[in-house]
């Protein structure tokens, strides 16, 4: 039925309820489709949960494994949860300024004790979407009446460019993309039908930005701003309405703030003045944004591309960022919608999608890699605190989620329609746009091998207590670069490591995106690489290690190992070291004591 206002939700049709239409069925076999696209799409990876992770990066994806096993191992063993001193020697690292995915650790913990944190990993890529989509479905009701418009759109969005792309890189925090169908019931409940309890409605948004707090922080802001540009879409369009609205929005307002800041105290804590957070920006504002070809131009990762890869090779950043596809085909599809379908919420959601699609350019206006000169509005807040951390080109989610709302309501509006060859074309053709984001084949598994010394003998070899440097160190190389904390986590936490992946600081550094190298490491990368190096300074590495608390050295046997690391390594270490299983260990020599 219309509303006062003119923002009409979804009317029912009128007959017999089908078995499908009952509440528990539609959204059962609508979860079931969406998990088994999604196995379909990471199917490389379903042979070996636990031996290989989906996407085409093992650095990331190694990351997320361990803290998935951090968080539950921690809350078992007594340890502050959102720094981690306690395993990162001696430093520490603060949790809520990296992908640290708390809530995901605790909901799949399970499956981390009892098949390890790799098929956690696993797991969390195939059902993230999957959840995402069908929470678009579920906040759509009050839109669009029929399930199947909203099914389609749930579809799109659970598998839209966007989460395609963070999918391919391993990105478990971005492919879950639940916060902004939430954001879609909170307009709904606030704006168009405004409930008789805003402040309810408010602590209950105040408890979904909590969660969202832990999956991804940055999408928090994402969802605020997204929040700040309906509003101002609405003031702009309906402000009549607008000011009808504002008492029972205030009052919503203040209790999502009151709920969030009460649930989330300790996070905030820990991001605002937290130890060893970053104290300088994270990023150049000028390279965070969107390639505006992009939303012409698809790559390798949708299945028709149309001749396009030279182009899609001169899009800016990589193709984990390269999410903001949304072609000529769906493109068309919204236009029409927004002539044709007279609702006043198309007009506004088309508007609030061009506002979020200028926003994902970032700073300043970027073509094929090329920088037109032309600034753009995200440049008035690249300077602001926290605000400066997003990285823009992550509003392309929340222009997935308007298109794909605008697909539900065109096809519910042609459903309506008399039957006849143009309602069909209509559909079909609109059915044909949205294939045009079908993603290729093209998600990959990486292997996730662990030597065998940390899964079966570093919990006898090793104490808690004990602080290694591993060779390999542990670095962001995306390939490989961070193995070592995967071996870490698969040990058990058998012990601690100096070593790290990780957006924080220290007391030399105000940035630091992984662990300084230490002497050792440095001479010991030289020997590997062939590289003739000295090894005069084996007593100041020792200095080094033990200043840092090292008390033990584990060199993975690998082709690279020879005779010149190992031989480094003893000087260092002052010991012979021993080989178990697959790995050198070294302890290091006690400092001998000067004289009385």
């Amino acid at each position: 039925m219309p509303t006062a206002n003119g923002l009409r939700a979804g009317t029912r049709t009128g007959g017999a309820i089908s078995p499908y239409q009952r509440p528990a069925v539609a959204p059962a076999l609508t979860a079931a489709a969406y998990l088994v696209v999604s196995l379909a799409v990471h199917r490389r990876v379903l042979g070996d949960l636990g031996g290989s992770t989906t996407g085409s990066t093992s650095a990331d994806a190694h990351l997320f494994a361990w803290w998935l096993n951090w968080f539950p191992w921690a809350a078992g063993h007594g340890h502050e949860l959102l720094f981690t001193a306690h395993q990162n020697y001696p430093g520490g690292v603060n949790a809520m300024w990296n992908t640290s995915v708390p809530l995901l650790a605790f909901l799949l913990a399970p499956v981390t004790f009892t098949a390890g944190p790799v098929v956690s990993y696993n797991i969390g890529m195939i059902l993230g979407p999957a959840v995402s989509g069908l929470a678009l479905v579920l906040a759509l009701r009050p839109y669009v009446a029929r399930w199947l418009p909203r099914s389609i759109a749930g579809l799109l969005y659970a598998f839209s460019p966007f989460v395609v792309a963070h999918g391919s890189v391993g990105h478990l925090n971005l492919v879950w993309a639940v916060l902004p169908p939430v954001l879609l019931w909170a307009v709904h409940t606030l704006v168009v039908v405004p409930t008789a309890h805003p402040a309810r409605a408010g602590a209950l948004l105040g408890v979904a930005f909590a969660v969202q707090t832990g999956i991804y922080s940055q999408t928090v802001a994402l969802g605020a701003v997204a929040l700040v540009v309906v509003a101002v879409c609405l003031a702009v369009r309906r402000p009549q309405l607008a000011v009808e609205r504002l008492p029972g929005v205030a009052r919503a307002v203040a209790a999502c703030l009151a709920t969030y800041v009460a649930l989330c105290a300790y996070p905030l804590y820990q991001l605002l003045a937290g130890p060893n957070r970053p104290r300088v920006q994270i990023r150049d504002p000028a390279v965070t944004g969107a390639d505006a070809a992009n939303l012409l131009v698809p790559t390798h990762l949708a299945a028709l591309r149309g001749g396009t890869g030279p182009l899609a090779d001169q899009l800016r950043s990589h193709a984990g960022e390269q999410g903001g596809y949304l072609g000529v085909a769906l493109l068309v599809v919204v236009l029409v919608a927004m002539v044709s379908v007279r609702r006043p919420l198309v007009r506004m959601v088309g508007a609030i999608g061009v506002v979020l699609l200028v926003l994902s350019f970032g700073v300043g206006l970027v073509v094929l890699d090329h920088d037109t000169g032309i600034p753009l509005p995200w440049h008035l807040v690249e300077r602001v605190p926290i605000l400066s951390e997003i990285e823009p080109v992550r509003f392309q989610v929340l222009v997935a989620l308007c298109v794909a709302l605008l697909v539900a309501v065109w096809l519910d509006h042609l459903a309506d329609r008399p039957p006849g060859p143009r309602r069909t074309a209509a559909v079909a053709a609109t059915l044909l746009a949205a294939v045009t984001w079908l993603p290729s084949d093209s998600q990959v598994a990486v292997p996730a091998a662990v030597p065998t010394f940390f899964t079966r003998s570093a919990q006898q070899q090793l104490v808690a207590d004990d602080v290694a440097e591993t060779v390999p160190t542990i670095t962001g190389t995306w390939m490989g670069g961070a193995e070592p904390l995967l071996w870490q986590a698969a040990s058990g936490m058998a012990y601690r490591t100096i070593g790290g992946y990780f957006i924080g600081s220290d007391l030399r550094h105000d940035l630091l995106l992984e662990a300084p190298t230490t002497l050792y490491q440095r001479v010991a990368t030289e020997i590997t690489a062939d590289r003739t190096t000295s090894m005069a300074g084996a007593g100041s590495a020792a200095r080094q290690l033990r200043a840092a608390g090292v008390t033990v050295v584990l060199v993975v046997d690998r082709p690279a190992v020879g005779a010149p690391l190992l031989e480094w390594t003893r000087r260092v270490t002052g010991t012979p070291g021993r080989r178990v299983d697959d790995v050198w260990l070294f302890r290091m020599a006690p400092v001998a004591a000067g004289p009385h």
